[in-house]
């Protein structure tokens, strides 16, 4: 199991730490030993199983105990969540999501499934919550990276501003400080986008997370304007780049991709056209043709780039050295 960051407490403030060690059993499906315990309290073991021994006697908490861990017994289940199949059904979906996203062990995504599997009253649903636990409690833990995104996480909470060393997709480092407004899942990259107002750059920007390398949280607070509105912000976006709608795009597809464009996701400002032949045009209007790139590349031969000639000149540029790399690669195996 990966070790929480050492919880500080007030002198005396044995019910904070009780309720603190009744939350960390709660949220775990593996169970915890008392190490582990004692790691993220700043105690001894035997610290650890006094309180445990609290929790059983005093609070009647149904405390289980396998192989050496501890975790929060069927007798002290959560009540249960009113949510329908369908509510129940689509948080399973998002969650799983965010499951899809995370290389590395999360405790707070373990402890949230956790939670939820034991609260929720659709078996179907549960069951699957219980094996998305397993699997993620199964990764390799990474406190660093769990200690920077905590880090962020405090800062988009509390309102506080954060520094944070950055490296783009360039590979160039930066050193910047940010207001967090929001943390945006990007649903295509499978990515999380912290939506901030950059203090070095003096505007908006989204910065993904797994690319900041160091974050410090900073005394200094931040207000987010009150008429703040995080789809509004993103509504021209083709993912996650805000701003104004900039540069027009205009894609016209092959015959044989007609049926399946339909099916794609579309920007809100899409339009279709059918055309002479059996192809179909796309018009959009984004805020930066640069983040629909990958999306078009992946089309490969089905589709032409008419507008603008920064996208057409990439998507042209990039299928000619792919041509020429597989030319290369062919004739080498020839000769």
């Amino acid at each position: 199991m990966s070790r929480a960051r050492a919880v500080e407490y007030e002198p005396g403030s044995k019910v904070a730490r009780l309720v603190h060690l009744m939350t960390r059993l709660s949220g775990t499906a593996a169970g915890l030993t008392t190490k582990d315990l004692a790691d993220d309290f700043g105690v001894n073991q035997r610290t650890v199983q006094r309180y445990v021994q609290t929790l059983r006697e005093s609070a009647g908490l149904d405390i289980e105990e396998r192989d050496g861990r501890l975790k929060l017994g069927k007798g002290s289940r959560l009540p249960a969540m009113q949510l329908d199949r369908y509510q129940a059904t689509l948080l399973l979906v998002s969650l799983r999501l965010l499951h899809r996203s995370r290389p590395d062990q999360d405790p707070a995504l373990i402890g949230a499934l956790a939670q939820l599997s034991r609260s929720l009253q659709v078996p179907v649903v549960t069951r699957y919550l219980e094996r998305t636990l397993s699997h993620a409690e199964e990764r390799p833990a990474n406190p660093e990276r769990q200690q920077l995104e905590r880090t962020i996480i405090d800062a988009f909470v509390g309102s506080r501003a954060v520094e944070v060393d950055y490296v783009d997709a360039e590979g160039r480092a930066s050193r910047r400080v940010l207001h967090p407004y929001f943390l945006e899942p990007a649903v295509e990259g499978r990515h999380v986008y912290v939506y901030s107002y950059d203090e070095t750059a003096k505007e908006m920007r989204s910065l993904r997370l797994d690319r900041m390398q160091r974050a410090r949280l900073l005394p200094t607070t931040f207000t987010v304007p009150s008429d703040f509105d995080i789809d509004a912000a993103l509504g021209a976006a083709w993912g996650i780049w805000g701003g104004e709608p900039r540069d027009e795009v205009v894609l016209r597809f092959r015959p044989d991709a007609a049926r399946l464009v339909p099916e794609a996701r579309w920007h809100p400002s899409a339009t279709l056209t059918e055309l002479a032949g059996g192809g179909v045009e796309l018009r959009l209007k984004v805020a930066s043709e640069t983040e629909m790139r990958p999306w078009v590349m992946r089309w490969g031969p089905l589709v032409e780039v008419i507008e603008p000639a920064t996208l057409r000149e990439y998507i042209s540029r990039a299928h000619t050295e792919a041509a020429a790399q597989y030319a290369r690669r062919s004739a080498s195996k020839r000769g």
